[in-house]
């Protein structure tokens, strides 16, 4: 073991903890703060994202905001103090300002200040340099020229890395618009916008108020009231002061009349002012437009003259239509009698009436009756015309201008309607003994009526009268005349005779208008007639074919008559059993056909069906009965 012993000297070092004025410290990013800027009081420090560990952070690494710490690093130990110093960092923005209009006009009646200048953020403070200088106060007034904005950040004190130039121009409004008029009229009918008020200056636009408002478009429809003008700056900068102007927008006066086309008489001498309107305060002219007014006493001419209302002329109106009279003189042979009907019809009332009649009227006609009117205060009159003809209708009177004439009218009184006849018959091929309806109808055809129509209807010999029936008027028995007291236009009336066909005579019915009030001008249709072809067949519906001698065949009479005859019988339930072309009076009741029977075999008693044919289409049918 060695006796010597070895000396070491061992030292422990531990830097002390940097330190700070500043624990919480702000930077500007418009300045690229790097590590190496954070502020502390020694030198060899190193920097750490954490309290313990870590890594060190380079000098030259950009600040960010957060929590720094910081140790002092022994250069010849390379010992790190074992406490770290913790410096809060804060990297600011520097923001620069912007703005929507670069070039920004105020308009000086404004009074603008650098506080009016539009920029999109606060805290803007404005230079005349876009680098260094002093800040002008917001209250300073504006005038022309460019100006630059920098923000400062309240929290940090970061400014601007570039100010923002603005142009700023300073108008002068434009004067206020001048006009010839300050109260304008204006007429309703010309339908005046607000682009028609008068200023001596363009580019005027109006509002409703002294000031503030908005503009009214040009194209409104004017009103009555005030308006406020000033000339259209493009710079915004109106002159404060308006142009009053007030407006009047007149409803044109219109003149009526109850008349417009009035006669006057010669002899009372009529002026202008004679012409009869609704309106007072009316003037007169000889056109439609334009030309001197007429005065009052002016003598009236016929002419057509033009009227308007006095007050047109001063409200702005007097491109008003004016109300057109025509003006005539009363001519008493130029009126005459006029009527509702130029060819009376007979019986037919008719007016007739006289233009200018006034009073005292007479009337007289003649080939008439006076039905209504006509009397001594009536200036017109109806006449029932008494019978086709000449007719006259007069009247004395006097007329509108105070003297007295008189007129007459010729008339021709017509019929205005015709009488037409018809005959029929019920049927045109009857059996002897048979009875037959004959129907004639009398119709008058048109607008006249007729009075005391007799209408012959004269049975011939072939026929028995039975009974007559008439819709109008009567019909005699004894003489065979039909009397139609009244035929009204358009009317039908209608005789129905029921007669029986006799054996032999005359067969054809003629129906005739004997006469009628007035007379009938057209005959060629006042008569009809109708022809009856009787036919001979008497059908004896029962037989008793028993062998003994009476009654035992079918009987028709007159079948002899009509050789192309066809005789078909039937059973009750239709079926054919005896079937006969030019039946003689021969069937004795066997059946000739097979089928319900044998042919030959006798029919039972009992009902049966017949159908004869007589060869000229016509048909008879009917039953029979055989009893055995």
């Amino acid at each position: 073991e060695s006796s010597v012993r070895l000396s070491v000297t061992i030292n422990v070092t531990d830097p002390a903890t940097p330190t700070t004025t500043l624990a919480s410290q702000v930077f500007c990013s418009a300045n690229n703060p790097t590590v190496a800027n954070i502020q502390v009081n020694q030198s060899n420090v190193v920097w750490y994202n954490a309290e313990n560990g870590g890594t060190p952070i380079a000098s030259t690494a950009a600040l960010v905001s957060g929590d720094y710490f910081a140790a002092v690093k022994d250069a010849t130990t390379n010992c790190e103090s074992s406490i770290r110093l913790k410096v809060s960092v804060t990297v600011g923005s520097s923001n620069v300002p912007t703005t929507n209009n670069a070039a920004q006009n105020f308009c000086s009646t404004s009074a603008p200040t650098f506080a009016s200048i539009q920029v999109n953020e606060s805290n803007v403070s404005w230079f005349n340099d876009a680098i260094g200088g002093t800040a002008i106060p917001l209250t300073t007034a504006l005038t022309s020229g460019i100006y630059y904005g920098e923000i400062t950040n309240p929290l940090t004190g970061c400014k601007s890395a570039t100010r923002l130039p603005v142009t700023i121009t300073i108008v002068n409004p434009m004067p206020t618009p001048t006009t010839g008029s300050l109260t304008q009229n204006f007429c309703s009918v010309n339908a005046p916008k607000v682009s028609n008020i008068q200023v001596n200056e363009s580019n005027v636009i109006w509002y409703n108020t002294a000031t503030g408002g908005t503009a009214i478009p040009a194209t409104t429809a004017l009103a009555s009231g005030t308006y406020y003008g000033v000339v259209a700056s493009g710079s915004n900068c109106e002159n404060p002061v308006r142009l009053q102007v007030i407006v009047n927008v007149n409803t044109p006066g219109i003149v009526t009349t109850p008349r417009t086309s009035q006669t006057f008489c010669l002899s009372a001498a009529p002026t202008i002012e004679s012409i009869v309107v609704n309106e007072a305060n009316v003037v007169w002219y000889t056109s439609a437009n334009g030309g001197t007014p007429l005065a009052a006493n002016t003598p009236l001419t016929a002419t057509t003259y033009y009227a308007a209302a006095l007050n047109n002329t001063t409200n702005g109106c007097e491109g008003a239509t004016r109300l057109g009279v025509a003006v005539s003189f009363e001519n008493d042979a130029l009126v005459p009698i006029t009527t509702t009907d130029d060819t009376p019809c007979v019986f037919q009332g008719v007016t007739y009436s006289i233009a200018n009649g006034k009073s005292d009227y007479l009337w007289t006609v003649e080939n008439g009756t006076i039905t209504s009117g006509g009397g001594n205060a009536d200036g017109t009159v109806t006449i029932s015309w008494s019978d086709i003809g000449p007719g006259k209708v007069s009247v004395v009177y006097i007329n509108t201008c105070n003297e007295r004439t008189i007129k007459s009218l010729n008339v021709n009184v017509a019929t205005c309607s015709d009488l037409t006849i018809t005959n029929t018959v019920s049927n045109p091929t009857p059996n002897f003994g048979e009875q037959i309806t004959f129907t004639v109808t009398v119709n008058n055809v048109g607008q006249g009526n007729f009075i005391n129509t007799i209408v012959s209807e004269l049975l011939p010999s072939g026929f028995d009268l039975v009974s007559a029936s008439t819709t109008a008027g009567t019909y005699d028995l004894t003489t065979q005349l039909w009397t139609i007291p009244a035929l009204n236009a358009g009317q039908s009336v209608v005789l129905t005779i029921v007669a029986e066909v006799l054996p032999s005579g005359n067969y054809t019915n003629v129906a005739t208008v004997e006469i009628s009030t007035p007379l009938d001008v057209d005959a060629s249709n006042n008569s009809a007639s109708v022809t009856v072809v009787p036919v001979c067949l008497t059908v004896y519906n029962e037989f008793t074919p028993n062998n003994d001698g009476a009654n035992d065949l079918f009987r028709i009479d007159c079948i002899e008559s009509y050789p192309n005859n066809e005789l078909k019988v039937y059973n009750r339930y239709g079926s054919l059993v005896y079937s006969k072309q030019h039946y003689e009076n021969d069937w004795d009741g066997t059946a000739n056909v097979s089928g319900v029977i044998n042919r030959g075999d006798m029919l039972p008693t009992g009902t049966y069906f017949y159908v004869i044919t007589i060869g000229d289409g016509t048909v008879k049918k009917g039953w029979l009965s055989i009893m055995r």
